[in-house]
């Protein structure tokens, strides 16, 4: 008797628990491979471990974080499809170097690494609870209504390079890190100017604070002197005393926005005027946003700023 007990509580459990558990982890594999999911190994860098997560999650993440969710939705969509592409690019699996700081790692939330990253609770704290609901859906949507798309030229992934304005042009690559790519040329930005924060910005050193900085004696005036500039309006050398320095390593001493800039004196001070925000190669997001507000959807925005490339979608990773 206890034997055919034990049999009909065994039907049970496998009717009503197992089996369902069974076709819900097929179900879930299905799901997987149609949706072609690709698990990234992150590092957290304010957590200091590493973490699996979808591509996409990640994308929403960075998204959150590298451009304003405030902006207009060709604009996040643009966003977010040199996002993903630049995320590809720099995975082992494409060939690319993974995280530069944090072997073991495809990527990293650090900025100075990889790309900037917000988690849900960062997201909340930089928009407020009730604001995060309406921009979760916005960056959803960009994130969702691209999915799998990524730039291409010549069939290969691009490297996706974007900034926050370029200061009215962007830069060719070959004189912002001395490589060149064809579609990573100097192209107009005009919008730029009409997110004044980042498109223009003076900073004010006395030529005390500069000697302290350069450490340089008093040699008289003028100590300061542009030798080179790009077509593109950028500071390539700059000499300061006796030694020359590169427009980037200028840019890192004083803490500018970007290598766009002018010196003038102004009783006594040396006034440095900036234009745009970031290295200026690639997409700039405050372009971007102005050209979607002129009606340009999301694939004539990067087809303007990669020159050349196409866009597709990746069905598989």
């Amino acid at each position: 008797m206890w034997r055919e007990v034990l049999v009909f509580f065994l039907f049970i459990f496998i009717i009503l628990i197992l089996l369902p558990v069974l076709l819900a982890g097929d179900i879930f594999r299905q799901a997987e491979q149609k949706r072609g999911v690709l698990l990234l190994k992150v590092y957290d860098h304010q957590r200091g471990e590493l973490v699996k997560m979808e591509l996409e999650e990640y994308l929403r993440g960075v998204l959150a974080a590298e451009m304003p969710a405030s902006y207009h939705m060709e604009a996040l969509k643009a966003q977010a499809v040199a996002a993903r592409t630049y995320t590809l690019k720099q995975l082992p699996r494409y060939g690319g170097p993974g995280s530069r700081k944090y072997p073991g790692a495809d990527l990293s939330t650090d900025y100075t690494d990889c790309q900037a990253f917000l988690t849900e609770a960062g997201m909340k704290e930089k928009w407020g609870f009730l604001s995060f609901f309406y921009y979760w859906y916005r960056i959803n949507k960009a994130v969702e209504s691209t999915e799998g798309q990524v730039m291409l030229y010549d069939g290969k992934l691009i490297d996706a390079v974007y900034h926050a304005n370029a200061g009215g042009k962007t830069e060719d690559a070959l004189y912002v890190w001395g490589w060149s790519f064809p579609y990573l040329r100097s192209v107009e930005s005009p919008h730029d100017r009409e997110k004044e924060r980042n498109y223009l910005s003076t900073y004010s050193y006395s030529l005390a604070e500069l000697r302290g900085i350069f450490k340089i004696p008093d040699m008289g005036e003028p100590f300061l002197k542009v030798e080179k500039v790009s077509p593109g309006g950028r500071v390539l050398e700059i000499r300061v005393g006796e030694r020359l320095y590169s427009g980037r390593e200028i840019r890192e001493i004083l803490a500018l926005p970007s290598t766009r800039f002018h010196i003038s004196v102004n009783d006594g001070n040396y006034i440095f005027t900036c234009y745009g925000k970031g290295h200026g190669a690639g997409m700039s997001q405050d372009g971007a946003n102005g050209l979607a507000r002129q009606g340009y959807d999301y694939q004539e925005i990067l087809k303007h700023y990669y020159q050349g490339i196409e866009i597709r979608r990746i069905n598989s990773y």
